[in-house]
């Protein structure tokens, strides 16, 4: 297994003081600090739930494989309300909640998850990404900026029908923090084929790769390894039993606690196998596919 202080304990701080915003106090730290050493403690430094398969984009080389989807759906807001709330009730804190797609800001029921975790005791900061090619109206955007540390993060493609600039002055004017990230280019993760690598390159290219720490990403019932590990398994492309954790599975609070523990510090994940990340070949981010 890997080490807890690498996986855990180090991400949870770098998100904590470079990522989250909002004012950080010694009394803040010194909170995150406890609830990551005390017994049987479990604390997250990123979570991802993803709230629709439905993109506004169609992007070639999606990361997440949300183009390979023959029929998107959205995941019902009670269903996802559900599982966060079972997550969180084992939880010390969540110091990044994120909020994805696809595209979230097409979810019809995006104001409903909102509301169920804007002011969570445990949820240190609410995130969002987009592609910025819908801007939410005001009552959704009054509930972000109503939230505790919100945060909005564009990814600026270049493409014609994204409203960057709008959206972070909307942003703005709101007092939602908005980063716009202009990163052109992305690093090819390739088709859904298993390449049979064995398990020492998994195990290397897991522990390389930035999913490792972050990114864990929660859909249906299971938190996944990463966003494309969640993906490859939904279409079916992958088993997913080795990259999986089913929340919904019946434990002690005590029990969900140790298991999750050891899933957040697995040495290698199956995902690897469906990805070309480790050969760090650069492609231009965001095209779009006919």
């Amino acid at each position: 297994m890997a080490s807890y202080f690498d996986r855990v304990f180090k991400p949870c701080y770098r998100e904590y003081l470079q990522v989250i915003p909002g004012k950080k106090t010694i009394g803040g730290c010194f909170k995150l600090l406890w609830n990551l050493i005390k017994p049987n403690a479990l604390t997250y430094p990123d979570l991802v739930c993803v709230l629709t398969t439905h993109c506004s984009l169609k992007c070639k080389h999606c990361n997440n494989l949300i183009p390979c989807y023959k029929e998107p759906y959205h995941v019902p807001a009670d269903e996802i309300i559900s599982d966060i709330n079972t997550v969180l009730s084992h939880t010390d804190i969540c110091v990044k909640l994120a909020l994805l797609g696809g595209e979230p800001f097409v979810y019809p029921e995006i104001g409903k998850v909102i509301d169920a975790f804007k002011d969570h005791p445990k949820v240190m900061c609410l995130d969002f990404a987009t592609n910025a090619t819908v801007i939410p109206n005001d009552e959704i955007l009054d509930k972000i900026a109503s939230a505790k540390n919100p945060k909005i993060i564009i990814s600026d493609y270049g493409v014609s029908t994204q409203k960057v600039k709008e959206f972070a002055e909307v942003c703005r004017k709101k007092g939602i923090f908005c980063e716009v990230c202009e990163d052109k280019t992305w690093r090819l993760a390739g088709g859904t084929e298993c390449r049979n690598k064995d398990r020492d390159e998994l195990i290397k290219e897991y522990d390389s790769c930035y999913s490792s720490r972050y990114c864990r990403t929660l859909l249906n019932g299971k938190i996944y390894t990463c966003a494309r590990a969640a993906s490859l398994v939904d279409m079916g492309y992958m088993d997913g039993t080795h990259d999986s954790f089913d929340i919904r599975k019946e434990r002690t609070d005590k029990e969900f606690r140790k298991e999750m523990r050891e899933f957040l510090t697995i040495d290698y994940a199956e995902a690897c196998n469906y990805c070309d990340h480790d050969k760090k070949i650069a492609i231009p981010a965001g095209e779009q596919l006919p």
